[in-house]
């Protein structure tokens, strides 16, 4: 029996600030991933971006890349207080969604998070990569 190769992920990045240039440049690292796209206000940005990294598609508009069929998940990357708006207008795409700490401004918006998220059989996921350190769970 033949192995069979692992299928490629499309990402998605919106918000491409300093965090956003570290998470595409370990991305580019990860077998089976792809940057597919990029979304910023600014198309010039987004342009910019996608062409450093080799992203096949920027937009200037957050609502777009979320209605792309072809990305699988999508690494938020915003000021804190519109994690919420943005994760939530993923989920409701069916994209599953990688959401930078802190999660959300307040245990409710991570509340409805979680019940989009399930509601949508999605994955939601918050970004706390310390989590996985071995020094982390020595205590």
């Amino acid at each position: 029996m033949k192995n069979k190769p692992p299928k490629t992920i499309n990402w998605g990045i919106i918000g491409l600030g300093n965090i956003a240039h570290k998470f595409a440049t370990d991305l580019l690292t990860v077998e089976g991933a792809t940057l597919y796209a990029v979304a910023s206000r600014n198309q010039e940005k987004a342009d910019a971006f996608g062409k450093k990294y080799n992203a096949l598609k920027s937009y200037s508009s957050y609502e777009a890349l979320a209605k792309d069929a072809n990305l699988d998940a999508v690494y938020i990357a915003t000021p804190h207080a519109f994690h919420k708006e943005h994760t939530l207008l993923c989920l409701e795409n069916g994209i599953a969604v990688l959401c930078e700490k802190p999660f959300a401004m307040n245990a409710n918006e991570v509340a409805e998070m979680i019940t989009k998220a399930k509601a949508k059989n999605t994955l939601l996921m918050e970004a706390l990569w310390t989590y996985f350190y071995r020094i982390t769970n020595t205590f």
